[in-house]
């Protein structure tokens, strides 16, 4: 059975201005919602200044042989801080890879605080030997910092760690930017859909949608943007070509974030049928951004819906359902509802009040 380190900490009586973090997650070659989250919360930490903030990229992420040379970089980066350890090492927690970093942090002797980024969908939380060797590793950690309270729910967390309610970071663009004005966007429904494309996240299910609405006679316009391998895209470009869409469903490449925020900002309706996200950001992006989501049954999922707005569908027939919903909205009640829901998000999710969650967590894993 793993156990706690019993090595000495460092730094047990430095002044809390001069708090070392440690902050490994994300990969370099791989942008999505962990390395949005690792470089926002980064940011807020040191404008608040009272943390210096190292980083280390686990690239854990699509590992493969061309890949694992990264991971192994990551493994030597973290080795070599031995001399010299943090206050706190946070890991990011989103495949079961990730937790090699838990294991080798506490071995050094270091005070370890784990964030998950995973749901029950995931592979390391549906087989039963790799739920178990997760919440084996997790017992060594010294805190837990949950990014949803669905999560409690959904992982096999060790009630033996402490944890702490910590909240994720939008990016500041949408606190800086105004959503369209809803007289200056085109008459059709605006659907988007956006992030990293694949079956699983829900990216064909939005072809499905359109063609029904299509079929429907619903006036609608449609934009697909995000990044996906050469197979991926190819089978979602014919997708499109044999569903007769073409004019009607637009496939924009990966686009930096205040970009994408912009396209949030004059769309309707997200349309994020994901079946494994577990806390998916790009549905809070779009809450804050004037946008509606529309969703699949998933716990972290339903609370932001629940919490902001927009509907969620079922497994069964999810393309069948999304359609009817979408062909039953009013568009110019749903344009006049928009800056409602933006304000009630962005209050809950302004940086200050996140950035105080996470130094209150960082602080109590010191303690």
């Amino acid at each position: 059975m793993l156990t706690k380190s019993s090595q000495p900490r460092a730094h047990q009586d430095e002044d809390k201005s001069s708090r070392r973090l440690l902050l490994m997650g994300g990969s370099a070659n791989h942008w999505g919602g962990v390395e949005a989250f690792c470089d926002r919360a980064a940011d807020a930490l040191e404008r608040n200044g009272r943390w210096a903030v190292d980083r280390i990229p686990t690239c854990t992420a699509h590992l493969n042989p061309s890949t694992f040379p990264a991971y192994l970089a990551g493994m030597r980066s973290l080795w070599r801080r031995r001399r010299a350890l943090p206050d706190v090492a946070w890991i990011q927690y989103g495949n079961l890879l990730d937790l090699t970093y838990v294991l080798l942090a506490k071995m050094m002797g270091m005070r370890v605080m784990v964030t998950p980024h995973l749901g029950i969908g995931w592979r390391s939380q549906r087989n039963p030997l790799l739920r178990w060797l997760s919440y084996t590793i997790l017992r060594t950690a010294d805190r837990l910092a949950l990014i949803s309270p669905t999560q409690e729910a959904e992982l096999m967390l060790p009630h033996s760690v402490p944890r702490t309610m910590i909240r994720t970071f939008l990016p500041k663009q949408i606190f800086d930017d105004a959503p369209a004005d809803a007289a200056m966007l085109p008459p059709e429904l605006q659907l988007i859909h956006a992030g990293r494309l694949s079956a699983g996240k829900g990216t064909f299910l939005l072809v499905d949608v359109c063609a029904r609405l299509r079929d429907a006679g619903v006036p609608f316009a449609a934009r697909i943007i995000g990044s996906a391998d050469q197979a991926t895209i190819t089978r979602l470009r014919q997708a499109v070509v044999d569903a007769d869409l073409e004019g009607k469903v637009t496939l924009v490449e990966h686009l930096p974030v205040p970009e994408l925020i912009k396209e949030l900002q004059r769309s309707d309706v997200l349309v994020h049928l994901s079946e494994i996200d577990s806390y998916p950001l790009v549905v809070l992006e779009a809450l804050a951004s004037a946008t509606l989501p529309l969703v699949m049954e998933l716990a972290g999922a339903r609370d932001m819906v629940t919490n902001y707005g927009g509907a969620v569908v079922g497994a069964g027939a999810p393309a069948d359902d999304a359609a009817a919903w979408i062909g039953a909205l009013d568009v110019e009640k749903l344009r006049r509802d928009r800056l409602a829901v933006a304000s009630r998000t962005r209050a809950d999710y302004v940086w200050s009040r996140c950035a105080a969650a996470l130094d209150d967590a960082l602080e109590a894993c010191v303690a």
